[in-house]
């Protein structure tokens, strides 16, 4: 999965644009408020339908212009070719795929699967347990075909329950139990098993980054491990008759990190961390990449700045390693080392304006 063609109008500070990336190694670079990270933030779109930057999409549209486009061309790997794209207009937010208005964030998702590192992705590790378990997710949706309708009907079922203990209809819950029990223990089980496959990916990326081993992930339910999930719910049923809501279940589940018998957050530098959750996401990549005939596409927003020379030149070498297509930001290119990665193209951001960089030889 590669985009070839990416068109951007009104997007920020970005009034027209159009570039053809290469299928591998992509370095966007440019001064402060140029916008490069603009230009991942449209490649966002295409792929999530929504921006990591505003949660307001008409902050998002060019200063005082009615629209926003983004539209994106894309080729899967057996050859067929895509289209994206994306309008904002007053607010409102609408889609196509290959010509067709698409209503769900998954069906774009499925299209133009990709991942962010950001200089904020220490989230990832110090962050809410909401963020881990959309990680895991995302992962999931991807390489588990059954994921998606499995965790549809878990909340739909849970949003029932929930409405039964407001009620205070204890003579119904049990009917509506079994059911959430059987979409919940199969939730569980997909959970379980993706944290596996990650755990082991990534082990091999923390040791290149952080030089040390002992990280350790336990995938933790969301009830306690000694009872089936049935029994906690009975075990709570009181309390969450009280509560007005299920305080247990895999809506409340987390991806625990530990470090030499500490929690990563508390025993981590906030470099480390930041480089714990680029270790996370590399694995990520590669579970996807090993269970999909396509790759995946990974978006970096100037992190590269924030490591040293050492930690810099290792985490290209891994990322490029990865395989896919990859977009990279930096506002100097020196800071990276490039002449390791052989399929590459430059583009240079000012004010806006995205120039492709020639070749040597050109």
């Amino acid at each position: 999965m590669a985009l070839s063609r990416l068109s951007i109008q009104n997007l920020r500070n970005i009034q027209a644009a159009t570039f053809e990336p290469c299928d591998r190694l992509n370095l966007i670079y440019g001064p402060n408020g140029s916008g490069k990270t603009s230009i991942l933030e449209a490649i966002y779109l295409l792929g999530r339908g929504k921006s990591f930057r505003s949660a307001y999409s008409r902050r998002i549209v060019r200063h005082e212009q009615p629209e926003l486009t983004v539209f994106g061309r894309i080729f899967s790997a057996d050859g067929r070719l895509h289209s994206l794209g994306i309008q904002i207009k007053e607010g409102r937010f609408r889609a196509k795929a290959d010509g067709a208005f698409e209503q769900r964030s998954s069906g774009l998702a499925a299209l133009l699967p990709l991942l962010l590192i950001s200089p904020d992705g220490d989230k990832l590790i110090k962050g809410s347990p909401r963020q881990r378990r959309r990680f895991i997710d995302w992962g999931l949706f991807h390489v588990e075909h059954e994921f998606l309708s499995i965790w549809q009907r878990y909340n739909r079922l849970l949003q029932q329950r929930n409405a039964l203990l407001r009620r205070k209809r204890r003579d119904l819950l049990q009917a509506w139990d079994n059911q959430l029990v059987a979409a919940a223990e199969r939730l569980d089980q997909f959970r379980r098993g993706y944290v596996d496959s990650l755990a082991h990916q990534a082990q091999q990326f923390l040791l290149r980054l952080l030089e040390f081993e002992g990280i350790e992930f336990r995938y933790q339910s969301g009830w306690p491990e000694a009872d089936s999930y049935g029994e906690a719910l009975r075990t709570n049923l009181d309390s969450d008759l009280k509560a007005g809501f299920t305080q247990r279940g895999p809506h409340r589940a987390d991806l625990g990190m530990r470090v030499r018998g500490g929690a990563a957050a508390e025993v981590l530098s906030g470099g480390q961390q930041k480089l714990a959750a680029c270790a996370l996401l590399l694995g990520q990549a590669s579970v996807f990449n090993q269970g999909k005939r396509e790759n995946c596409i990974i978006l970096v927003d100037d992190l590269p700045a924030e490591l040293d020379t050492h930690h810099r030149h290792a985490f290209m070498q891994l990322l490029y390693s990865v395989g896919g297509q990859l977009f990279v930001t930096t506002t100097d290119r020196h800071l990276l080392e490039l002449d390791p990665f052989p399929e590459k193209r430059m583009f240079h951001v000012e004010q806006g304006r995205v120039t492709p960089e020639k070749e040597d030889g050109d």
